[in-house]
């Protein structure tokens, strides 16, 4: 579980922004919202709304999540010399746009140990990173790296127990990344790299393809149940296999990830049965479904590997095409204590105001995200006075008249000018 994350230097986030997931009291409210550990001495939320205006830096604190997700999965393996992909700094400000971004990261992994894993990096070498763990609620270092060192010369703590230390590695590879993908190492390191690896970071509008998810058959029938369930009218979901995949030529510096995503889509073609007003089942293919169902379709096994999992699902848009009742069930299943007992988390961001219903989130569970200047700021609804932002208040209705920020910032005046000349303008072309 994702406890808390620190962004500094990162696309539009200039100055460091802390994005939380612990609990900030009032643990009577909403108690399904969050998960407890530690023996219950913390409360992890299970799921936070991100909003704001168009271009405010939503997107880019969830890509933040996808980076370092990067770093830890796929820096290892990286060559000498080769550009570390998410390095992305500030490019308002002369002095942010060579020097290091940096993600501090506070989490839980399945067996419930705690960490703090701080990452530094410029284009090609990492400058800074370090492991910390709270197995004794006592902050105990792990390892530690900085510019200056290289494979040989990293810092270990004592808790580094139970395998080999020492990975040779490149500059512009992380330690972690390098350490949790060797069978050798430690079993704690090891079940820090699976924790990132299994994190799900879903962009807007993205085609969401989990390789051979739908070839186990129970997995198959409850995708399709759960699509008719969820009334969008159709009442069979069947899988055709496509022949001659493998004659299908891609570039051969194109990424695994990429290519493995294509030949899948291409491997299998989905047919939606819909039951027409004489009875009969009519067979659609997937394009001519609406966006909606198949946003559904699509999205479906990524929730279920995550709640299976315990894993951290980072979606932007997940309103997209969804009916706000649909966002909700969603959330709800988030945050049932039956479905959800690993602590599966997701974050998101919405443009639908309904999602901020204080009958379905708490304050610490909404973000705001506004910019001032090019610079991206973050703000818990949590921050603001309870006095006139309660925790049963409209937390919508106050969205929408201002009073929380974070609103698209135009004068109509000025809108009305500009289109008035377009539209009056002479009209020579075809």
């Amino acid at each position: 579980m994702i406890v808390d994350l620190t962004v500094s230097n990162f696309r539009s986030f200039k100055s460091e922004q802390t994005f939380s997931m612990n609990v900030e009291g009032a643990r009577k409210r909403h108690p399904g919202n969050y998960t407890l550990a530690e023996d219950g001495k913390l409360a992890v939320l299970r799921s936070a709304a991100v909003v704001g205006p168009n271009a405010s830096g939503k997107s880019n604190l969830l890509r933040a999540f996808a980076a370092l997700r990067w770093l830890v999965k796929s820096s290892g393996t990286r060559g000498e010399g080769k550009r570390i992909l998410p390095y992305e700094p500030y490019r308002l400000a002369r002095e942010n746009q060579n020097a290091p971004v940096r993600f501090e990261v506070e989490f839980i992994v399945p067996s419930g140990i705690r960490y703090a894993y701080t990452v530094s990096f410029l284009a090609d070498r990492i400058t800074e990173e370090s492991l910390y763990s709270f197995a004794n609620r006592q902050k105990a270092l792990i390892f530690q790296r900085d510019e200056n060192d290289t494979w040989e010369t990293v810092k270990f703590g004592g808790t580094y127990k139970g395998g080999n230390r020492k990975f040779p590695f490149f500059q512009n590879n992380a330690y972690l990344s390098r350490a949790g993908n060797d069978a050798s190492a430690p079993g704690s390191i090891r079940e820090i790299y699976r924790y990132f690896d299994e994190m799900w970071y879903v962009g807007a509008s993205a085609r969401v393809l989990v390789s051979g998810y739908l070839d186990v058959a129970e997995n198959m029938a409850a995708v399709g149940e759960l699509i008719c369930l969820a009334d969008t009218g159709v009442s069979s979901i069947t899988a055709e296999i496509q022949e001659n995949t493998e004659n299908i030529k891609l570039p051969s510096d194109i990424p695994n990830e990429i290519k493995e995503a294509i030949l899948e889509e291409n491997r299998v073609s989905f047919k939606f049965s819909v039951e027409s007003s004489e009875g009969e089942f009519v067979q659609f293919d997937q394009d001519a479904m609406s966006e909606g169902t198949v946003r559904l379709f699509q999205m479906l096994p990524v929730i279920l590997i995550s709640l299976a999992r315990g894993s951290l699902l980072v979606v932007d848009e997940l309103d997209a095409h969804f009916h706000p009742s649909l966002l909700a069930l969603i959330l709800k299943l988030f945050h049932d204590d039956d479905i959800n007992k690993k602590g599966s988390q997701i974050i998101f961001t919405a443009h639908d105001t309904n999602v901020l219903n204080s009958g379905v989130l708490r304050r610490d569970q909404i973000w705001f995200v506004c910019k001032d200047h090019g610079t991206s700021n973050i703000k818990s609804l949590e921050e603001y006075d309870k006095k006139y932002v309660r925790p049963d208040s409209p937390f919508d209705a106050f969205y929408m008249d201002g009073r929380l920020g974070a609103l698209p910032k135009f004068s109509y005046d000025s809108v009305k000018t500009t289109i008035l000349k377009a539209i009056s303008a002479k009209d020579d072309y075809k």
